[in-house]
């Protein structure tokens, strides 16, 4: 297999046998200019999942290397495949049903922002509420057809998100439906993240064969601000508290770590991009985003920002630029 050295800009040839998980050898860049005695040491790895390599000893990062011909096919591959692929939407009447801040989230936010910075993000963002006080984080596409809503549950307080098992029941009002028509059981809630549609499937609303086809969060604001650059970060509710305090961009969200992938970045792959991974994860998407722009020609540049201004403790906690814009409010 041909590697792309993201540090030299030049491509290696390197043996990867088939398999799964991570595979260790020697590195192609730094091994035979090391001593004899350590020219055989493994310090290169290549994770066969996320398709990218780093070596340990010299820092190299390395994706696979993927000729302009061979770009050119997959590129037009992906146009056909994006313009005959099935997509699956929600009926507005469930995101209509849903609107409002009394959500934990929302009285997170209320305690922080003031009234016409909370209408702003209604508004832009359509956020949703359940009646356990869960947020929906509506995924709305650039042709304002909606994917599907993210259920998560959050500490009204601090913001962060709630990972205990309460107890629910119909009597103290804790259910985890989304309206009405919308699973209400009133057994044992776990605070995983779940989808909107998977609840309307447990309620036979939609078939069982519905299959969710992601876009990024927010990816909607590109048809009210075509003007704006697009602002990229990991979580949805650091791109809605981003979006007030940086208004003059549109912050979309990827909606988890290894969500950077080239089928989200895709259709808004002619914007501005640029990209604030959470502290302890830059490495990984600064290759994904390389890895990214040079197979659809996507112009994601990532800031460093973070990097540079995080303490040890900070870095150890992985936060975010939210959590900095918010220690300082």
């Amino acid at each position: 297999m041909e590697l792309y050295n993201l540090t030299d800009k030049k491509k290696y040839e390197v043996n990867i046998p088939s398999g799964i998980g991570e595979y260790y050898s020697t590195c192609p860049v730094c091994s035979h200019l090391r001593k004899p005695i350590n020219q055989k040491k493994r310090c290169f790895s290549w994770n066969r999942t996320k398709e990218v390599g780093h070596c340990y000893h010299c820092g190299s990062s390395f994706v696979e290397f993927i000729e302009s011909e061979k770009l050119k096919d997959k590129n037009e591959k992906h146009i056909n495949d994006s313009i005959t692929q099935h997509i699956n939407y929600i009926n507005p009447k469930y995101l209509n049903l849903s609107l409002g801040l009394d959500s934990n989230f929302g009285t997170f936010l209320k305690s922080i922002f003031n009234k016409d910075e909370l209408k702003t993000i209604i508004d832009d963002y359509q956020l949703g509420m359940t009646k356990d006080n869960s947020v929906i984080y509506w995924y709305i596409d650039k042709e304002n057809k909606i994917r599907s809503g993210k259920i998560m549950q959050y500490d009204p307080k601090t913001g962060k998100r709630r990972r205990d098992e309460p107890e629910c029941s119909p009597n103290n009002g804790c259910s985890p439906n989304i309206t009405d028509s919308i699973n209400s059981n009133g057994r044992t809630r776990r605070f995983a993240p779940t989808w909107v549609h998977s609840e309307l499937k447990k309620q036979n609303i939609l078939p069982n064969d519905w299959q969710l086809t992601q876009c990024l969060f927010g990816e909607h604001l590109l048809i009210k601000y075509p003007e704006k650059s697009v602002m990229l970060v990991e979580s949805e509710k650091t791109a809605i508290i981003m979006s007030l305090y940086q208004p003059s961009f549109n912050w979309m969200a990827t909606g988890g770590l290894n969500n950077l992938t080239e089928n989200k970045i895709y259709p808004v792959r002619k914007c501005e991009i640029t990209a604030f991974a959470d502290l302890k994860c830059f490495e990984l998407w600064q290759s994904k985003a390389e890895r990214i722009n040079l197979n659809i020609g996507s112009k994601i540049e990532l800031s460093n920002m973070l990097e540079e201004r995080a303490t040890k403790e900070e870095r150890e906690l992985g936060l975010d630029i939210a959590d900095f814009f918010l220690s300082e409010k």
